[in-house]
């Protein structure tokens, strides 16, 4: 019997900000360990425009911004097959982004990343399936699960992505 494949998967800004904010290093230090260990194994990656939104180019960082500081290989950058899958999924879905802000938006740029990965695997016969970690809710038509479904890319939410790791985080005082 063939062993399962772990997933690889590809984080959203949302997801990474939710980390830091709600999960504070200080008082999880096992999930950060956790991701650390993903990111070395490689089963973590991102584009570089979720790079771009979370690593300041200048002033202090957040604990977020310095764990991925260290894994700034595994954020991808802009390819040409992303360029004509981006065109595809906002001709599809406009409003996934905001037209009127004047910055780089990452969304459509994440999903036509791993439909890129997908193809590949594809041709290369990896057996990872690639999956779209985000903080958004499925409820809406015009947010990365909907796009997603539409083409065919699994998402989770982060809390999806604990499960799927079979993470357990336990309390226990700290040792100060």
């Amino acid at each position: 019997m063939k062993a399962e494949t772990p997933n690889k998967y590809c984080f959203d800004s949302s997801a990474l900000i939710w980390i830091n904010r709600y999960y504070p290093y200080k008082l999880i230090p096992d999930l950060w360990k956790h991701m650390d260990d993903l990111f070395n194994e490689k089963r973590i990656i991102s584009h570089d425009l979720v790079y771009d939104e979370i690593v300041p180019d200048t002033g202090a960082k957040d604990e977020i911004a310095k764990l991925i500081e260290k894994y700034k290989s595994s954020f991808l950058p802009i390819s040409k097959v992303q360029i004509n899958l981006v065109s595809e999924i906002l001709a599809k879905f406009p409003k996934l982004i905001d037209p009127t802000l004047k910055k780089d938006q990452a969304d459509p740029w994440l999903i036509a990343l791993v439909r890129e990965k997908m193809e590949e695997e594809n041709l290369f016969g990896d057996d990872s399936e690639y999956v779209v970690i985000s903080t958004e809710g499925a409820a809406s038509p015009t947010k990365i699960p909907a796009v997603c479904k539409y083409f065919n890319v699994r998402h989770m939410h982060l809390f999806d992505f604990f499960e799927d790791n079979a993470w357990e985080f336990s309390m226990k005082p700290r040792k100060d």
